[in-house]
């Protein structure tokens, strides 16, 4: 993907987060981040290295909201997964704890 077109799409990502997410807490110590795709009608489950390279723009805008100081498997323990979407949406679910 072009630079500019991921910046683009990071910051798209930025501003959903902003309008649908929770308070956004800023956590310093190393986080388990747990990222789950719940996919709809007519879509399928990714292969397990599409999976976590769809996640990078994601990860990147956390990073942007220094809510993980940074994306090495230093500061995180990364974990994604997928499931089939209960009311046919596609959607992702993001869980960060401090370890």
């Amino acid at each position: 993907m072009h630079f500019a077109q991921r910046s683009r799409w990071k910051k798209a990502i930025e501003v959903q987060l902003v309008a649908y997410g929770e308070e956004m807490l800023e956590l310093k110590p190393k986080i388990e981040l747990k990222i789950t795709r719940f996919y709809g009608y007519r879509k399928r489950q990714l292969d397990k290295d599409n999976l976590y390279g769809a996640c990078k723009p994601l990860i990147d805008a956390i990073r942007g909201f220094k809510i993980i100081p940074d994306d090495t498997p230093r500061h995180i323990d990364l974990y994604v997964e997928q499931e089939k979407s209960p009311d046919k949406s596609t959607f992702v679910q993001i869980n960060a704890v401090e370890i």
